[in-house]
């Protein structure tokens, strides 16, 4: 019998780089919060030789590189397990958008294997630290709620948000950043002038000076905005085009390009879905 994950993304509420480590690693501050849609499944079905066979909707990402493959073998390697199964990837989550599909991805596989490794399975502590070691946001999608993220992202706290009830209008634009690309923007920007500025507020009021970057008592913001709109000011009209549209506040996802506009109503938020979509945009709506 074969099992079908639905798997969901996530926006960066918050996002802020607060230095670079001696490693070389950045220090990050952010509000992760999951998202619905879009979404990726991933078809498993197990039999045969043991191993992972893995296909994917995206022929480029069907090879050994793909974070499901490696969480496959991570796993394997922690716990011995190495079931026989066939995967099927069909993505629909946008790769360069800011949006953690990959790491979504490898979080699913994670959990399944665990939930069918019967005596082999590791427990929670256990399955987080192997999740970190395949990438600083894939511990997240394990967890499944809104999380608080810092060191280089890996290190959660759940939190409770006041954003529940709001519909997030969430656009992908044509162009496509590349993560890494976005960190040596913001080094060449802010290299030496990051502060360790303090925990942001999160769910207690805003200050007077900021509610244009507050809805409902969380603050919104992206470190990563500053680079990114320089360089792709396409991503930066998006998110002007969202507020136009009545969003209550705006914001980019990650290191980009996705955008996401929070709207106190339904009607608008589907109005400006509608509108950006027949401007070229990939869009899909959420209630949070």
């Amino acid at each position: 019998m074969s099992d079908a994950l639905r798997i969901g993304c996530k926006v960066n509420i918050y996002l802020e780089i607060a230095g670079v480590r001696p490693d070389g690693y950045h220090e990050l501050r952010s509000l992760f919060h999951p998202v619905a849609e879009p979404h990726d499944v991933l078809r498993l079905t197990p039999g045969g030789e043991p191993g992972l066979r893995l296909a994917c909707s995206d022929p480029a990402l069907s090879g050994p590189d793909n974070l499901v493959a490696k969480a496959y073998e991570a796993f394997a390697r922690r716990t011995g397990s190495r079931p026989g199964l066939t995967a099927r990837l069909e993505k629909a989550i946008p790769s360069g958008a800011g949006l953690g599909g990959g790491s979504a991805d490898a979080a699913a596989m994670l959990g399944w294997l665990n939930d069918h490794a019967g005596a082999a399975a590791l427990e929670r502590g256990e399955l987080s630290a192997l999740a970190a070691s395949l990438g600083a946001d894939v511990p997240f999608f394990l967890l499944g709620r809104p999380a608080w993220a810092t060191g280089i992202g890996e290190k959660l706290e759940p939190v409770e948000t006041a954003l529940t009830g709001l519909y997030m209008v969430l656009a992908v634009p044509p162009e496509r950043v590349n993560t890494a690309w976005a960190y040596r923007a913001w080094d060449a920007m802010h290299l030496g002038d990051a502060t360790q500025s303090g925990t942001p507020r999160l769910t207690s009021g805003c200050p007077a000076s900021m509610r244009p970057f507050c809805v409902s008592g969380t603050f919104i913001a992206n470190s990563f905005e500053s680079a990114v709109f320089r360089d792709f000011p396409g991503v930066r009209r998006l998110k002007q085009r969202m507020t136009v549209l009545g969003a209550a506040a705006s914001c980019m996802s990650g290191s980009g390009s996705a955008v996401f506009g929070l709207f106190r109503n339904q009607p608008q938020a589907g109005d400006a879905r509608d509108a950006l979509a027949g401007e070229g945009h990939s869009v899909w709506l959420s209630r949070l």
